[in-house]
This record gives C-alpha cells, sequence and structure tokens, in this order.
C-alpha cells in the first residue's frame, strides 16, 4: 500500500461581496463611478448596510424602493370611483404582489424591503378588488329593487 493520500480539497470560493456592478456598457462606468466616490463617504457605522448583498450598493435595493410608485398608485385609485376600477388589472397586480411576497422570502439574500413592497402592493389591490366587488353588488341589488317596484300608472 502507498501512504500518498489525495490532495486536500480547495476551499469554497467566499460569497460574492456586494460590489459594483461588472457589466461593459458607459452606463456600468458611470454607475461604478458614483459608486466608488460614495464609497469614500459612507460611514462607519453605515457601512453594514452599504456594503449588504442587498445593500444600496445593489438592484435588490432600489427595485423595492422605485416599486413604492405602485403602493402609492394604488393608495390614490381609493379615491377613484369604484365603477372605474379594472377588475383583471387589480386582480393581476393583487397576484402578482402575493406571489412576489412569498418569493422575496426564500431568495438569497432575503429582502425583507421587497417583501414589503409586494406585500402592500398585493393587499391594496386586493381593497381595490373589494370595492370593485361591493359596487357590483349593489348595482344588481339597485336592479333587483328597480325590476320589483309595482309601476304605478297615471
Amino acid at each position: 500500500m502507498s501512504s500518498t493520500s489525495a490532495p486536500a480539497p480547495a476551499p469554497p470560493p467566499p460569497p460574492p461581496a456586494a460590489s459594483a456592478a461588472a457589466g461593459k456598457g458607459i452606463h456600468t462606468k458611470i454607475y461604478n463611478g458614483m459608486i466608488g466616490v460614495c464609497d469614500k463617504f459612507v460611514p462607519a457605522k453605515m457601512r453594514p448596510l452599504w456594503m449588504h448583498p442587498a445593500g444600496p450598493k445593489t438592484v435588490f435595493f432600489w427595485a423595492p424602493i422605485i416599486k413604492w410608485g405602485l403602493v402609492i398608485a394604488g393608495l390614490s385609485d381609493l379615491t377613484r370611483p369604484a365603477d372605474t376600477i379594472s377588475v383583471s388589472a387589480c386582480g393581476a397586480l393583487a397576484a402578482t404582489g402575493i406571489i412576489w411576497s412569498r418569493y422575496s422570502l426564500v431568495i438569497i439574500p432575503k429582502n425583507y424591503s421587497l417583501f414589503a413592497v409586494n406585500l402592500f402592493v398585493g393587499l391594496t389591490q386586493i381593497v381595490q378588488l373589494g370595492r370593485a366587488y361591493n359596487y357590483q353588488l349593489e348595482q344588481e341589488k339597485l336592479n333587483k329593487e328597480k325590476d320589483e317596484k309595482p309601476i304605478v300608472a297615471q
């Protein structure tokens, strides 16, 4: 028997750090330049957030921030008349909000900001669907009362 042993396996690579974008376009160079400048001004207490895999250096941070616009639009739609609500659009937004809420908790890194925004998108649209449903019920009730009311001959 030989006394040679198998070589030790290579250590696993370190997890990817939140770094600047790796693309080649001009927009990537501009973004990387801005991040490089901002890196110098981030205080030590904010550095963990800044370097987080879902921190401000990544799309995982900015996408939920921008998506809050959908929540604001949904909340402003609460003042619209119920007869103008698009049930199919509200249903689609509610479904995607709930589905993406679940997804945001199973991806790595977990993104609680994405969870919160998607939950609020889903909830605002569910409220809109409730308004549309109530409006339809009221219309049916009014039509039924109108049909049952005896016509008075003059």
